[in-house]
């Protein structure tokens, strides 16, 4: 695959001839260096190549963008959009990074999905600091 991390992992790989249209699931590392236009679901570790042009809603775990995404991008784990990735889009994932260069159009909400719980402390009301005056 294209990170180091994945060069052993067995996946599927879209290349820059194929044109797809509709949902779209995988349960392995997924490149796309072709057109891809709907859904697009994956459990596992997706990128979008260079020559990868995407207009879809994307659901993955780990979700890299080195091409062109236009739709929404949501990772349980993380979503990379790199120096040469365009995104015109929401992302929602715990951890996102958008490098120098990228071109991103969207929002940004990373979640925990953790639910905050309340503490004796958080509950106290919180004391005025004195503002010295001059």
């Amino acid at each position: 695959m294209t990170t180091p991390a994945h060069s052993g992992s067995q996946g599927s790989v879209l290349g820059p001839s194929i044109r797809f249209k509709g949902e779209l699931h995988a349960d392995e590392d997924l490149e796309i260096h072709g057109h891809v236009e709907g859904a697009i679901t994956n459990s596992k570790y997706l990128t979008v190549g260079r020559e990868g042009r995407v207009k879809a809603h994307i659901k993955g775990h780990i979700v890299a963008v080195e091409g062109t995404v236009e739709g929404d991008v949501t990772a349980e784990t993380s979503v990379a959009v790199t120096a040469t990735g365009q995104l015109k889009g929401d992302i929602r994932a715990p951890s996102v990074s958008i490098v120098d260069g990228a071109d991103f159009n969207g929002s940004v909400l990373m979640s925990t999905n953790k639910v905050a719980r309340s503490s004796k402390l958080a509950e106290q009301p919180v004391a005025k600091a004195a503002v010295a005056e001059r």
